[in-house]
Parts: structure tokens; sequence; C-alpha cells
């Protein structure tokens, strides 16, 4: 089942760092919006810069990398280094 997640208060070297860390996970983002279709995890991102908000909306996790993680660890791993970085996430 897909999922949407919203993080508010990500600074843009925030935003950036956190693409750092999950382009070590295998994830990349290009630019501030766009689609993620890697290693069996798909989703859309947009980053705003102004409202230092970023959407992640039908985020979905499948083969390979649900060996790994699933949607829910994924949102976790996400929401600690956002939090690691000044940010939350928005309920």
């Amino acid at each position: 089942m897909a999922r949407q997640v919203h993080f508010t208060g990500i600074s843009p070297d925030a935003f950036n760092k956190l693409k750092d860390k999950l382009k070590q996970m295998g994830l990349t983002l290009q630019g501030n919006e766009g689609n993620i279709s890697e290693k069996g995890v798909n989703a859309k991102y947009n980053y705003s810069e102004a409202e230092q908000s970023l959407v992640i909306n039908d985020l979905s996790v499948g083969f390979p990398a649900s060996m790994m993680v699933n949607e829910n660890s994924l949102v976790q791993r996400m929401t600690q280094m956002v939090e690691e970085y000044g940010g939350r996430s928005v309920s």
C-alpha cells in the first residue's frame, strides 16, 4: 500500500544533507521535485524551499528493497534523518 509522508522545517542545507544520506541508501533525488524509482522503491517527491517542506507521495517498496525495508521502516529512517537536521514529520 502506497504511503504519503510530509516533513516540515527542512532548510535547503538540511534537504541537501538528506539527499546525500538517501543517496548512500541507493535513492537519488534529482532537484527539488521528481520521481524515485530505484531498487524497488517508488515515490514522487516535492521539496519547497520557500515553505521548507518535503512531501513524498505514493511511496512503495518492492523487490529487491523489500528484502531489507518496508514502507514503515523506510519512513522511520527518513523521519530520523529529518529530525537530525532540525525538521519534523507532519501528521
